[in-house]
């Protein structure tokens, strides 16, 4: 079941990325828009309505691994990431032959807002250790178990000789 704080995370990263496609719904629609009128932005939405579903349905099969099988958890986030490579391929060739909207303002939309969110949603849970069940205050700190060879008086690249020369 799943604590407070991890409620919390899973709320936290939804606000994120609804956010994030408002922001990015904004110019991506005027640059349809401007650049091939209204079928341009009937295209743009549908590509960003689109990355808003699935991405939806990827975060919703997330949030369930990782209160049910949280070690499939990784598993599942990188399987959605290329399910949702596949599905919008899929979608987008589908769509290759409707006239109502501006195909490349479709495909440009799905890209720019899939590359955008896929890099935030990694950042944001690379952020959230909880999610995934780790304590990162329990981490060991590695700095101290592994003391660095210049400490013990090893040579430094500075000290090394230079120009093929040996020196004893």
């Amino acid at each position: 079941m799943r604590s407070d704080t991890a409620s919390g995370d899973h709320l936290r990263l939804a606000k994120r990325a609804s956010g994030l496609l408002v922001v990015l719904t904004v110019p991506i629609v005027v640059a349809a828009g401007l650049y091939a009128s209204v079928s341009g932005v009937v295209g743009s939405l549908v590509g960003v309505s689109f990355v808003a579903l699935l991405f939806g349905a990827s975060s919703a099969s997330l949030v369930w691994a990782i209160d049910h099988a949280p070690g499939l958890a990784v598993a599942v986030m990188a399987g959605g990431a290329f399910a949702r490579l596949a599905i919008y391929a899929a979608v987008l060739v589908s769509l290759s032959h409707a006239t109502w909207l501006h195909r490349p303002s479709l495909a440009m939309a799905t890209v720019v807002a899939t590359t955008v969110m896929l890099a935030a949603e990694m950042v944001w849970i690379a952020r959230t250790p909880r999610l995934f069940h780790v304590d990162a205050g329990a981490a060991r700190p590695t700095a101290h178990a592994h003391p660095s060879p210049l400490a013990s008086g090893a040579p430094t690249p500075d000290a090394m000789p230079q120009n093929g020369s040996r020196s004893l």
